[in-house]
Formats: structure tokens, C-alpha cells, sequence
């Protein structure tokens, strides 16, 4: 969750077609798993984050994916981690359609899912 006091970031995933964070994979050169967190961001993004702030836990999430193709059915574990950006310019990847910054006022016009409003306010009392 990258936050930039007021809104937090949202990008249009491609392939799922709604709202989500920005997400991704953990890496081999990840050391720790803030810093997949971190990368994603950016490399979805483009958003510059603060990297004097360190970055909250705000939640687990596992959910099942369907399977797709030769990849089976599994359990997708989504670690959530709240950034601070340091700016509000951003970029969209190939892996989203857009990116934009989202107002708490907007939840419901993104149908935002219920794990993000829940990381969200865990942000505020961080």
C-alpha cells in the first residue's frame, strides 16, 4: 500500500481487470520481503518512496486462485506492507491498464476489496 497522506495508490490490474495494490512475486534478490514489496511498487508505478520511512505490516491475506491453463488451483498469499511516497507522479506498467491515487471517498466507486480498506485504516493508527 503506498500512501501518500491522503490517498493511497491503485493500479487496474491487466489480466484481473479491477482495482488492486500493486503487487507482485518475491525475488531472488529480494533479502527481505519489504524490499519485494518495495520493488513492486516501483516497477508497477513509479511512484518514489520514502525510504527513511519504514514500512508497516498491515496484513495477510490468502485467498484461492482458480486454476488457469497447466497452473493447477493454490492458495495465493498477499503480504501488505504501507509506504510512504514522496511524490504523487506515477506511471502505468505493462501489467496495468492504469494507476491512479485513490481517495478513502472513492473506495466504493473501485470496489475496492475488503483486505485493502482494512490495510488502509491499519495505516492511519500506524
Amino acid at each position: 500500500l503506498a500512501h501518500d497522506g491522503e490517498r493511497i495508490l491503485l493500479v487496474h490490474h491487466r489480466r484481473l481487470d479491477r482495482w488492486l495494490l500493486p503487487g507482485g512475486h518475491v525475488e531472488p534478490e529480494d533479502t527481505v520481503i519489504e524490499d519485494s514489496a518495495r520493488r513492486e511498487v516501483v516497477e508497477e508505478t513509479g511512484a518514489v518512496m520514502d525510504d527513511a520511512f519504514p514500512p508497516p505490516l498491515l496484513g495477510v491475506d490468502v485467498h484461492g486462485i482458480p486454476p488457469k491453463g497447466k497452473e493447477p488451483y493454490h492458495l495465493h498469499h498477499d503480504v501488505i506492507f504501507g509506504f510512504r511516497a514522496i511524490s504523487d507522479d506515477c506511471m502505468v506498467s505493462e501489467e496495468s491498464r492504469a494507476v491512479l491515487w485513490c481517495s478513502p471517498a472513492e473506495f466504493d466507486h473501485y470496489d475496492l476489496p475488503f483486505n485493502i480498506r482494512r490495510a488502509y485504516a491499519r495505516f492511519l493508527i500506524s
